[in-house]
């Protein structure tokens, strides 16, 4: 459990020493750590760690995981130990958990929701917007590589979705609808091609995911 606490410690001295994306992304790390240590079984020891930071104050305007303030991932991990320790919570510490749990919004599921239904939209219209997709046969002028290219535009974005925050998988998959989405947007600009709605719907999809989670 000294392990712990000097990480959390170091994660803190770093935080105050950065800026911007890379203090969001530590903070974010700082929120993990602290969710962790409410998983299991509850001891002392652990108990001791959060309990010394929030009485500290060295929590305060830091956004940890899940968008959630990195005092309130504090109280919440506290609360899940149970008896004895969720007793020792103080009551401004709970009622600050409450408010943020009500008022605070999950950034990231609306983000996802809403590049899900852009693209949706999007390639719905596109699909509309031409005679030959109608068809059910590639001879009578559909064009297989849009086809192609937002099929594989829905295979990035659930890889995007589905992916754990900051994975190889989500970067890989945010990466390539970035891609196909520039792809149908030049294809469109050609003649006797299509693909600017669809393609112009997976970078606004895009857009929406790389937004940063408050």
């Amino acid at each position: 459990m000294v392990a712990v606490d000097q990480d959390v410690s170091r994660l803190l001295a770093e935080i105050q020493a950065a800026s911007g994306t890379e203090r969001r992304e530590l903070s974010q790390r700082l929120g993990e750590h602290l969710e962790a240590l409410g998983t299991g079984e509850g001891s002392r020891e652990k108990a001791d760690v959060l309990l010394r930071l929030l009485e500290s104050g060295r929590l305060e305007g830091l956004v940890g995981s899940r968008g959630l303030a990195c005092r309130a991932v504090a109280v919440e991990s506290l609360t899940r130990m149970g008896y004895p320790y969720a007793l020792e919570v103080r009551p401004e510490d709970l009622a600050y958990l409450r408010g943020q749990t009500r008022s605070e919004p999950d950034w990231g599921l609306y983000a996802h929701r809403g590049a899900a239904g852009v693209l949706a939209l999007g390639f719905f219209l596109q699909w509309g917007s031409v005679p030959h997709f109608v068809s059910h046969s590639f001879d009578a002028g559909m064009d297989p590589p849009l086809v192609l290219s937002m099929g594989l535009a829905v295979l990035s974005l659930l890889a995007g979705l589905l992916a754990p925050q900051r994975s190889l998988t989500r970067r890989v998959g945010l990466g390539m609808l970035l891609v196909l989405s520039l792809l149908q947007v030049w294809m469109g600009s050609d003649s006797g091609h299509h693909g600017q709605v669809s393609g112009g719907a997976g970078l606004l999809a895009w857009l929406l995911l790389m937004l940063p989670r408050r």
